[in-house]
């Protein structure tokens, strides 16, 4: 049985580093939905970029992710994300670390939200009619 870590490919790692990134330009909100995940996304971001400081094409590969994050802007970093794994076993194993911290805690946020309303009475006012009594004698 393989280590989950260790499958956590290049794609997913700058899908998790850049999305995050993406959804914190959005506003409040959508930093409180991913919690503690944008501050190990940006140490992702950081690991990835000073990785490829002076490699000219990565760089300008990292620009455009982060000005157009497009499926054809993260393959093209992606493939220069790839080879730097495959040549740097521990780069590829801190990466691989912080990507699955992230992946536990976007699970976490999920599955508590799933629970946010478990125990209450679920009413549809909408669609009463008449003169309702809820709860109470």
């Amino acid at each position: 049985m393989s280590d989950p870590i260790t499958t956590i490919a290049a794609g997913a790692i700058l899908n998790l580093a850049f999305q995050e990134f993406a959804k914190s330009g959005a506003g409040e909100i959508a930093k409180k939905t991913v919690g503690g995940a944008i501050a190990l996304a940006k140490g992702l971001r950081d690991k990835i970029t000073a990785k490829f400081k002076g490699n000219a094409k990565a760089e300008t590969a990292i620009a455009a992710v982060e000005t157009d994050y497009s499926p054809e802007a993260l393959a093209k970093l992606e493939v220069y994300l790839d080879d730097a794994m495959a040549d740097d076993v521990i780069f590829a194993t801190e990466l691989r670390q912080v990507a699955q911290q992230i992946i536990n805690i976007q699970s976490q946020t999920t599955s508590n939200r799933d629970y946010r309303n478990y125990g209450r009475d679920q009413i549809n006012i909408e669609k009463i009619e008449g003169n309702p009594r809820i709860g109470g004698s």
